[in-house]
């Protein structure tokens, strides 16, 4: 896997990898309080529904991921890699761009 930047992510809280169903840390620039199990388990889930979406729509295929916002955190997943920011402190744009550059490797 190449390494993400971790510099270059303003506003980064933590990285993770999806392998084999559980969440792996990669890096954590602060302490987050989640269930990491349950929070694998609805990154698949809304993964799946996602891609079935994508291909209903007509949309995108493969279907890559997803961002969005819960409070005041950003959760970025894309292929396997989990990127968790200060959802208002962040570029987007450099987000995205980490997660599909080292993503599914």
């Amino acid at each position: 896997m190449s390494q993400i930047n971790f510099q270059r992510i303003p506003g980064l809280i933590a990285v993770y990898r999806l392998e084999n169903d559980k969440l792996v840390e990669v890096y954590k620039a602060r302490p987050i309080k989640v269930d990491l199990d349950k929070l694998a388990k609805i990154l698949k889930e809304n993964m799946e529904i996602g891609s079935q979406e994508a291909k209903r729509l007509k949309l995108l295929d493969p279907f890559l991921g997803f961002a969005m916002i819960v409070d005041d955190i950003g959760i970025t997943f894309v292929h396997d890699i989990l990127i968790i920011t200060d959802a208002r402190g962040t570029n987007w744009d450099i987000v995205i761009n980490e997660a599909l550059r080292v993503g599914g490797q």
